[in-house]
């Protein structure tokens, strides 16, 4: 199935997946004053973590939305770092050992000299796979905080390729600034990445000289890190040649891989900008990181950079059709906020969570999972075990398995498509839909009826904890609500019934008899194949 005919096989009249359609929006940033239940609590779980267990929505409805909101914005403890998981390096010149770190020890601090290309490349490869493996092994043990989608959000916005950045000590430590960061300040994360290793080797700042300033990053940084392209960010090209002046002269320590600052190539002449920065002059010095505080400080003095940050939290946790009245009635006033709070992150976040407009009908179900969100959140959802995320040995071949399969999905994790981040949160028309092709959907069929075949999930117990698993028509009803966003009609849960429950014969005591005398035959088939076809329906896919 295509991208347009899967959408088509879900939409209604009214729907509200249709990213591009036209909505009537009358809710705003008003405190969030409706019904609290099951329903509501899974609309805020599964946008704030990746999926929402039974156990979770039991938990937070035991709250009050706004400190179910508080709890989702706790700062996440301190993580130990990746380690080694991998044994001998086989080459073609012999075989050789890592011999700077040992068996289960992170080597984040390693900097054993290896002069041999032909173990110093896959020594390196096999730190960045053991990268991979521990933070989709963050992902799956995830707390109950928004945490772990704010890392992945930074990632995102901040993106860096592995590819382009190459080493595996930059990369670790681009992902822990953003880590450490996650619910801070934007103005402190935008300034700390502009000069961190990895961002310096991604966009060619190491490069970057006053005898030939390199635009790159000083074009990035304003386009898609701070004030956007929209219709009223107004920097110009002489404003990308002024910023390229004063990011010159940074440069990557080859050895200890920190930036430091080569002062014969930073150029301490003037820069001075446009009207859209209030013709700000930069008076020139040999403190390059004076200028850059002077400089970052000017870019957050814009209306624009405050409304752009907030557009895009909003395209990646709510919906990604921002008209006039959302404009008017969400993104100004957030943006306001995190003015008012000198760019902290998280009075916005609360804000926004809080709000009626976040719990408007018209914003639930609204988008198309990504594949984290499709592969994480049913692991979560149906209760998978997983070890521990330090748990090496035996968590990191299952986390490799996550993150591959994400990765041939479309999300692959420290390689986003470029600079841009993952196009499914920012590329209009399509948005989310793009997450849908004749790629990855059958991939993501493959995925959910490879967890029911081999026995991942045990559709069993999965099934026994609903409400009455007996009676066919609320045991449908139960798992329906605990995994789909979008409703069922009445007519598809009777076809389900139908179909997979009490084989064609309208007669519930089928399903009721073969549960009650335990027919191990017919319910381990009859549920297998009725949840392969509940995750293979396009309301499955939905968030």
């Amino acid at each position: 199935m295509n991208r347009r005919a899967f959408l088509k096989s879900v939409k209604t009249p009214g729907s509200p997946l249709s990213v591009a359609s036209t909505r009537t929006v009358l809710s705003g940033t008003a405190p969030y004053a409706g019904e609290w239940t099951a329903n509501e609590v899974a609309h805020l779980l599964k946008r704030t973590m990746f999926g929402a267990t039974r156990q979770d929505v039991e938990y937070f409805l035991t709250m009050t939305p706004g400190e179910a909101v508080d709890e989702l914005l706790t700062d996440a403890s301190a993580v130990s770092p990746p380690v080694r998981d991998y044994g001998l390096i086989e080459t073609l010149n012999g075989t050789y050992d890592d011999a700077g770190v040992a068996m289960g020890a992170t080597w984040i601090n390693d900097f054993t000299p290896i002069a041999d290309p032909n173990v110093r490349g896959p020594i390196n490869a096999l730190r960045i796979e053991s990268l991979h493996k521990w933070w989709a092994g963050l992902i799956i043990n995830q707390n109950r905080t928004i945490f772990e989608k704010m890392v992945l959000f930074w990632h995102h916005h901040f993106s860096v390729q592995k590819e382009e950045v190459e080493q595996h000590i930059p990369l670790y430590r681009h992902h822990d600034l953003l880590r450490r960061n996650a619910l801070g300040n934007v103005r402190q994360l935008t300034k700390d990445v502009t000069t961190d290793p990895a961002m310096l080797f991604h966009l060619n700042g190491y490069l970057n000289s006053k005898l030939a300033p390199d635009e790159n990053y000083a074009r990035e940084l304003q386009e898609l890190f701070t004030v956007g392209k929209g219709p009223d960010s107004l920097y110009t090209e002489d404003d990308v040649i002024a910023a390229a002046r004063v990011l010159t002269g940074w440069r990557v320590n080859s050895d200890t891989f920190e930036a430091f600052l080569e002062p014969a190539m930073h150029d301490t002449g003037p820069k001075t900008f446009s009207a859209f920065y209030n013709n700000t002059t930069i008076t020139g010095s040999a403190d390059a990181l004076d200028e850059l505080d002077r400089f970052i400080n000017m870019i957050f003095a814009t209306n624009e950079c405050a409304k752009f940050f907030c557009r895009k939290l909003y395209r990646f946790f709510v919906n990604s059709n921002i008209d006039d009245s959302v404009e008017t009635s969400v993104i100004s006033p957030l943006a306001s906020i995190l003015r008012d709070n000198n760019y902290e992150i998280k009075p916005v976040l609360a804000a926004l969570f809080k709000s009626e407009h976040f719990f408007d009908p018209v914003n639930r179900a609204c988008y198309i999972k990504s594949p984290l969100d499709f592969i994480i959140g049913a692991m979560r959802e149906f209760n998978v075990p997983f070890p521990s995320y330090t748990d090496y040995a035996a968590g990191y071949p299952l986390f490799n398995n996550l993150y591959s399969r994400a990765a041939e999905m479309q999300q692959n994790l420290f390689q986003p498509p470029d600079v841009s981040g993952w196009p499914a949160y920012h590329q209009e028309p399509m948005f989310y839909e793009l997450w849908i092709n004749s790629n990855s959907l059958p991939r993501r069929a493959k995925f959910t009826d490879n967890m029911i075949d081999e026995g991942i999930v045990n559709v069993r117990t999965f099934a026994a904890n609903t409400s009455n698993p007996s009676d066919p028509d609320q045991l449908i009803t139960d798992v329906v609500n605990l995994i789909l966003r979008y409703p069922l009609s009445d007519n598809s849960k009777t076809y389900i019934k139908n179909t997979f429950l009490v084989n064609n014969t309208g007669d519930n005591n089928v399903w009721t008899n073969a549960w009650t005398s335990n027919n191990n035959a017919v319910i381990n088939s009859s549920l297998a194949n009725m949840f392969k076809f509940i995750t293979n329906l396009p309301e499955y896919h939905l968030c």
